[in-house]
């Protein structure tokens, strides 16, 4: 008897039509896709579908379809037209219905290595006058490509907003592809902030080219913030002669941003060379509370005992040059008792002893602290009421 072939019926035949359609590629995009439709339109290779996820209101949607496309690159094997469809689709919708940088879909982008993505966004990025450009930029800084950085290059040097160049130049900074532009920004730009950042940024540079022009910016550029930010560079990179240039910076020179720098390029110094060129520091009045406040800072952070000898030595010298009309609490950058204290309180009682058999031209307000700090330590002391502090 001879076999029989069923035919389906016309419902069957309906459903097996359909699933060749979509399994043949043939896609008709819906109007709504949530973040798991994504990865569905993904797996099937439907980027139309994924594309509409660029159109949804929700943030995370957005972010997440602008990852899923970026990641198409890496497939093994590659999808070539899912690719070119994403970039094509993210180029799209890089800027919103209102002329602002999507930032979801600027954020989706952040580590992507691939150029022709990120072009998108450098150029989105390119006028001044686009909504959310800011915020658009540090999300370009965070990503991986050449084409990200070439574009950071390109703002550092011609962007109208400083605080912008200066963010451009630190996405680039230790950069040895962008060594020629921090080169020619720190030298010659007209902004002191944009010199300062470029200046900091050649820090991880070791070259012949960026030695010599710390060297020339810390002794001549017209910017305390320069010169600081080059003595701090050259520090980093242990150039020669950098502990005389420090020592001489931090005595001589005018900008108390510099003098401060210089003084905390010895952050945990234990060489008894730069001990000697703090004390000098120290022991010669210095009227901006932030230099004295890098002084004692740097000098308890040193672990050598000759660091802790300087801060005792210099109690007495400070009460009589900085303790004058009020209290350290009320006088920034002269509580030195108390930085001593916490160096070495081994030797606090000896340190104040000292202070309080010093007093001699001290002011009411110097008498009154080091006797009250004698007493914490376990001395015995007459502690003065002095004006506002009689009770």
């Amino acid at each position: 008897m001879p076999a029989h072939r069923l035919l389906p019926s016309a419902p069957a035949l309906g459903t097996a039509a359909l699933a060749l359609l979509l399994s043949s590629g043939c896609e008709i995009a819906p109007s709504h896709v949530t973040s798991s439709d994504v990865d569905d339109a993904l797996a099937r290779g439907h980027y139309k579908t994924m594309c509409v996820g660029l159109d949804m209101k929700e943030d995370d949607v957005r972010r997440y379809t602008t990852e899923r496309f970026d990641a198409l690159a890496d497939f093994d094997p590659p999808t070539p037209e899912g690719v070119e469809a994403g970039r094509a689709c993210i180029c799209a919708n890089i800027l919103d219905d209102q002329g602002r940088v999507d930032l979801a879909v600027a954020e989706g982008m952040e580590s992507s290595d691939r150029d022709d993505i990120v072009q998108c966004l450098a150029d989105a990025i390119k006028d001044p006058a686009v909504g959310h450009r800011t915020e658009a930029i540090v999300a370009l800084s965070r990503t991986a490509a050449k084409a990200g950085r070439d574009a950071m290059a390109g703002l550092a040097q011609a962007d109208p907003d400083v605080e912008i160049r200066v963010r451009a130049i630190e996405s680039i900074s230790g950069n040895p592809e962008y060594q020629d532009v921090l080169l020619k920004l720190a030298t010659t730009d007209a902004e002191d902030r944009v010199r300062a950042a470029a200046t900091s940024g050649l820090a991880r540079l070791k070259t012949p080219e960026v030695a010599a022009a710390l060297a020339k910016l810390a002794a001549e550029d017209k910017a305390g913030d320069v010169r600081g930010a080059a003595l701090a560079a050259m520090k980093s990179q242990n150039a020669e002669g950098i502990d005389a240039m420090l020592c001489k910076a931090m005595m001589e020179d005018e900008s108390p941003e510099v003098r401060r720098r210089a003084v905390m390029a010895f952050q945990g110094t234990k060489r008894d060379e730069a001990i000697t060129c703090l004390r000098e520091r120290t022991m010669t009045k210095e009227d901006d509370p932030g230099v004295r406040e890098a002084l004692m800072a740097v000098l308890k952070s040193s672990s050598n005992q000759k660091a802790a000898d300087v801060l005792c030595e210099a109690i007495p010298f400070w009460m009589k040059s900085y303790v004058i009309d009020d209290l350290p609490d009320k006088i920034p950058g002269t509580d030195i008792a108390k930085a001593q204290n916490d160096r070495d309180w081994n030797n606090s009682y000896k340190c104040m002893e000292r202070a309080y058999r010093s007093s001699g031209g001290y002011s009411c307000y110097a008498r009154m602290y080091t006797a009250w700090w004698f007493e914490q330590v376990g001395g015995s002391a007459h502690i003065p009421k002095c004006p506002k502090y009689e009770d």
